[in-house]
């Protein structure tokens, strides 16, 4: 939180700044010099963490920038205000304190507006997916996801950046307890990996398709659809994971763990035969080598497997 000192000083100093920007008779407002004090006093704020002000002076940045038709700077200076904003919002989330949001809802109004300037610079490819999943981490996974698509689909030209956003839009599906609808994306994703990336797959690519495999894996496992109502590309990962082999390469698992292999076939082993002592053992091995999303879904795995 900002000191009463500093409140008083940011006041003192936006104000003027906003001066220099006022018509005077036989004078023209100096835009670009007052641009370029916003945007050291939106520097001085950030280092003294404080989000919101810094915030305030980015968007007046970016007025001043409209007034000088600098499309790019103005852009950039409302992206770098939502930014601030979002981070005024999640200290106030982790510090518990009250408030209705006004710091959130200007970060998406900032990011919207940034997003329409990309759009009419035809460039519809901001990249905000990472920035808008902050809404995720704010507990509201339903407001993310709207947000989500929408840059998905400016994205779409992108297959990394469009596997990015789908990626945090399946994180949204998990924790709203939409199995079926996260499952779909984890398809997609899988597909369009199979079909933009390149071979063998190395890197970022991998770690995405083995993040996209074992998630699905696990939640076929908790839903257990019908033989009948299982769609080929589950029912090939289902019956992958069936036979007990240690071997990665005859397996082609987009991952290097072969013991992780083999807990994984025994977990699809055990949830056939409905053995929940076995699943509560396997579990206790799994969870040393899965990850915090993988974690919730074993967890929801083993719920439902004691529960029905």
């Amino acid at each position: 939180m900002e000191s009463v000192v500093v409140g008083n000083d940011f006041l003192l100093q936006y104000r003027n700044i906003s001066s220099k920007l006022k018509k005077r008779f036989l004078r023209k407002p100096n835009v670009a010099e007052a641009s370029e004090e916003f945007g050291q006093l939106a520097r001085e704020l950030s280092d003294g963490e404080a989000w919101a002000q810094a915030g305030l002076c980015c968007v007046a940045v970016a007025r001043c920038e409209q007034t000088l038709v600098n499309p790019t700077t103005e852009v950039s200076a409302i992206t770098q205000a939502a930014r601030y904003f979002l981070k005024a919002e999640v200290i106030n989330n982790h510090l518990h304190c009250p408030s209705f949001n006004e710091h959130l809802m200007t970060a998406i109004s900032c990011y919207q507006h940034a997003i329409q300037l990309y759009l009419d610079q035809k460039q519809p490819k901001p990249a905000l997916a990472a920035s808008l999943a902050a809404l995720q981490s704010l507990g509201r996974p339903s407001e993310a996801l709207i947000h989500l698509r929408i840059a998905a689909d400016l994205h779409s030209a992108s297959p990394f950046h469009h596997l990015t956003c789908l990626g945090y839009i399946a994180s949204c599906k998990i924790e709203l307890g939409d199995l079926h609808g996260a499952l779909m994306v984890f398809t997609q994703m899988t597909t369009l990996i199979e079909q933009t990336a390149e071979q063998p797959l190395t890197g970022a690519y991998k770690d995405i398709l083995a993040r996209c495999e074992i998630s699905s894996l696990l939640i076929l496992l908790t839903l257990r659809p019908l033989p009948q109502h299982t769609k080929q590309p589950h029912a090939k990962l289902l019956e992958k994971y069936s036979w007990t082999t240690p071997d990665l390469q005859s397996l082609d698992v987009p991952y290097d763990d072969a013991e992780l292999v083999v807990l994984l076939q025994s977990l699809v082993l055990t949830c056939q035969s409905r053995d929940t002592q076995a699943l509560a053992t396997l579990s206790q091995h799994l969870t040393r080598l899965l990850g915090p999303e993988h974690l919730h879904l074993l967890h929801t795995l083993v719920t439902e497997m004691n529960r029905t």
